[in-house]
């Protein structure tokens, strides 16, 4: 029989202390898995009763957005000029259109959206400047009522503020802006508001309003439209006024403007009477002037100016209830509300032609 070899020292006796080590960790483990198990069971939430009935969900309420205009609603007050340099007309403003600055491109309505903009505000006037190419605005008064005398241009694209009105012209509506192409001067009307005072005349400097000391325009207390006559090559503005007659001259009379000052024209007949709005018609190369007030039933809507004398200008019924007269170039136009909605708050603006038979025709209606 073969002899068994003798163990070396200590060899069993770390057996037996690595036994139980393995022993004792695994029954750490063991017992560290068992409270753990219990704590997890310990944090999971309780179960919420299944209820017999769902849970109702909210009703969402409906958003109506707000329609966008398909044209200018304002009834009166709005100013309109034509834009030489892209061939548009931009109407700017009126009651009930405030801020809306629109462009007219011959048939349709579009609503800009300049960058900048003058604020809303009924009563402006604008006119076309041809050494800047831009469309001129000045004063009216905002919608909440407060007289304004800030002047703006139209560039095509947005407007830009030229003079804030500091030491320039009074505030408030009631003002006629024309270009004068005989003295190269954009020239401006102011009314004084009150019915004994004549109107101012300013001429614009490039930078700022010049006052006109010999301007003074006796019969331009409510309102004096200009427009450029091609027959005398000058300035013409008629002097009108609703009420009394001013202290300082007669009314619906006829001036001349020559850079400096304006002369009384002696018409046989006088200029009619609130006539409120004037521009060439192109076809007949005559100044029209419109009694678009409407505030004289008796007499005749439009008239002509023969060079020394008005006319008057048999046409159809005016087919608007107010409006502002503009040569686009080619046509006289007409933009204003419908008759029928004359007494709404916030009437349509419409687009009309005075056609070589003298008739009216109606633009880009939007139905």
């Amino acid at each position: 029989m073969q002899e068994q070899p003798p163990s070396e020292p200590g060899k069993s006796g770390r057996r037996r202390v690595n036994t139980r080590s393995v022993v004792a960790l695994l029954c750490i483990i063991a017992v560290a898995s068992a409270i753990g198990i219990v704590i997890s069971l310990g944090q999971r939430p309780t179960s919420a009763p299944v209820s017999s009935s769902p849970t109702p969900t909210p009703a969402r309420q409906a958003i109506t957005p707000s329609p966008v205009p398909l044209e200018p609603e304002a009834g009166i007050g709005f100013s309109v000029a034509d834009d030489l340099a892209t061939h548009e007309v931009v109407l700017f403003g009126g009651v009930g259109d405030y801020p809306n600055t629109w462009i007219w491109d011959g048939s349709r309505w579009t609503l800009a959206h300049p960058s900048l903009s003058p604020a809303g505000r009924f009563g402006a006037s604008e006119a076309y400047d041809p050494q800047t190419k831009t469309v001129m605005l000045f004063g009216g008064r905002l919608e909440p009522g407060e007289p304004v005398h800030d002047t703006w241009a139209w560039n095509g694209t947005t407007w830009v503020q030229l003079d804030s009105g500091a030491g320039g012209p009074d505030p408030g509506e009631g003002s006629d802006m024309a270009w004068d192409p005989a003295t190269m001067q954009m020239v401006l009307l102011t009314r004084s508001g009150v019915i004994s005072n004549p109107a101012a005349t300013w001429v614009w400097a490039g930078t700022h309003w010049s006052h006109s000391a010999d301007g003074a325009l006796p019969a331009g207390a409510t309102y004096s439209p200009m427009g450029y006559d091609p027959v005398t090559r000058s300035l013409i503005a008629v002097g009108c006024c609703v009420g009394p007659p001013p202290s300082t001259g007669a009314v619906n009379t006829t001036w001349r403007w020559n850079g400096d000052s304006w002369t009384l024209l002696p018409p046989t007949i006088g200029a009619p009477l609130d006539g409120s709005t004037m521009a060439l018609d192109p076809v007949n190369g005559r100044l029209v002037l419109c009694n678009c007030s409407g505030s004289s039933s008796t007499q005749a809507a439009l008239w002509v100016w023969g060079g020394a004398d008005w006319a008057s200008f048999p046409t159809g019924a005016l087919p608007v209830a107010g409006g502002t007269e503009v040569t686009d170039g080619t046509d006289l136009l007409i933009f204003g509300p419908p008759k029928s909605a004359a007494q709404s708050q916030a009437p349509p603006v419409d687009a009309w032609v005075l056609t070589p038979r003298s008739t009216w025709s109606q633009l880009g209606k939007v139905t």
